[in-house]
């Protein structure tokens, strides 16, 4: 075997593996903030370092009664329960239909 097919397949394979890392770290911090995991295990598998971005920079916010970070779908606060209210200001752009029910 040559040696720059052996760098391309080990090349690969740790894309692949910090593809996967990144979607279940994302899949994990989507959870933790009030998400449900099945939804974000696909858009992380599917996403990568994407999904993580997301989930990091775009979708969240902190529920104003305990200050815990949530994301913007969540509509009751994990971390004390509360009912989180409607935004001020639903996004625009890309995630135009995101709760825009509220």
């Amino acid at each position: 075997m040559s040696d720059f097919l052996l760098v391309a397949l080990i090349g690969g394979g740790l894309s692949v593996v910090v593809w996967i890392g990144c979607g279940i770290s994302a899949a994990l911090t989507a959870r933790r903030w009030g998400a449900r995991l099945v939804n974000w295990l696909f858009f992380g598998a599917l996403l990568g370092p994407v999904a993580l971005y997301l989930v990091h920079k775009v979708l969240n916010h902190s529920c104003p009664h305990c200050q815990a970070p949530v994301l913007r779908a969540v509509r009751i606060c994990p971390g004390c329960g509360s009912q989180i209210p409607r935004l001020e200001h639903n996004p625009v752009g890309p995630f135009w239909t995101y709760r825009r029910d509220w």
